[in-house]
């Protein structure tokens, strides 16, 4: 029986779907692991580089190769790939991240096994940028919003505390197979659907983080969500937190408010950002906007307390520096 399906989305990968790959297979297990890879159209020679491995190892991939790129249609590829998941439990790691331990699986199953009630179990990440490793840059917390919830010691998080802690690594995820299959259609309702995944798999019961470092986050590859968000194109990033705060509102009410408050903080960070990329001083100087603070601790508040009280001044302060340093 196969207790890891392996749920590997890939797309013009080519300099890094190996090094993703030989993460999969140098894992130490006491149990079978399947790997499926769904290579959405690539372009380049990551379909090759893939046929390569499973001609090698034909006994351990599964492998689909289209010739039409199905996510540019719509069509949420993570749940087609775990459609034909024979796993108890799917390990994510799209073709441009990589994993790092060899017991990696082995320990998100020995947790999961003997907790029944964790549906997620996620673990912390280097960050990599232009092939550098950098050891001092951890994924968790991703933001200076996100400190508050961080843990430097393994702990529990139902789905509202998790989306404050924000951005955890997709590479990291492992949660119980047949959830999402299942998942209503809003889950892909967001521009992030690991982050709507994330939530709705905490709902099912509760997740888990483990502190240690077990796998890596490549940053600012080229056609990335990560990548296009900072492109600044401001339609783009107006909509894009849109449809985040429309997330919310589906999730809460998905939920019956089980996790309101926590949401309700989330949304309204979100409403920050967005009266900002509007330019939408007065607004921001709403009280609603002042609980923003609650996010942040010691110095770290001092930038979003002027956001709040002094907008206009802060978005000059901070054009000032970006002329300073460009």
């Amino acid at each position: 029986m196969v207790m890891v399906s392996i749920n590997c989305i890939t797309y013009n990968h080519e300099a890094y779907i190996a090094d993703t790959i030989e993460g999969f297979l140098k894992q130490e297990t006491d149990f079978e692991v399947e790997i499926l890879i769904h290579d959405d159209a690539s372009t380049d020679r990551t379909a090759d580089i893939i046929r390569e491995y499973e001609a090698k190892y034909p006994d351990k991939f599964n492998v689909i190769y289209q010739t039409e790129n199905k996510y540019s249609t719509g069509v949420f590829i993570s749940r087609l790939n775990e459609e034909r998941a024979k796993g108890k439990y799917i390990a994510l790691c799209d073709g441009d991240d990589y994993w790092t331990d060899p017991h990696k699986l082995q320990k998100q199953v020995d947790y999961m096994e003997a907790h029944p009630d964790c549906t997620l179990c996620f673990h912390d990440a280097y960050v990599e940028t232009e092939g550098q490793l950098h050891t001092d840059w951890r994924v968790i917390p991703w933001m200076p919003e996100n400190r508050k919830l961080a843990s430097s010691v393994a702990r529990t998080y139902d789905a509202g505390e998790l989306q404050l802690l924000g951005f955890i690594p997709t590479m990291s995820m492992m949660y119980k197979n047949g959830f999402l299959v299942e998942a209503p259609e809003w889950i892909k309702e967001t521009p992030a659907t690991d982050a709507s995944v994330k939530l709705y798999m905490a709902s099912q019961g509760y997740a888990y983080y483990m502190p240690e470092v077990m796998s890596v986050y490549r940053y600012g590859v080229i056609g990335s969500a990560t990548t296009i968000w900072n492109e600044g194109n401001l339609e783009r990033d107006v909509k894009r937190h849109e449809d985040f705060i429309r997330f919310l509102d589906l999730f809460d009410a998905y939920t019956d408010g089980k996790y309101h408050h926590d949401l309700e903080l989330s949304r309204i960070s979100f409403e920050v950002g967005l009266h900002r990329l509007k330019q939408d001083y007065a607004t921001l100087r709403s009280p609603r906007y002042e609980r923003y603070l609650e996010r942040f601790v010691g110095m770290e508040r001092i930038r979003p307390y002027l956001m709040v009280k002094q907008p206009q001044m802060t978005e000059w302060l901070i054009k000032l520096r970006s002329r300073k340093f460009a």
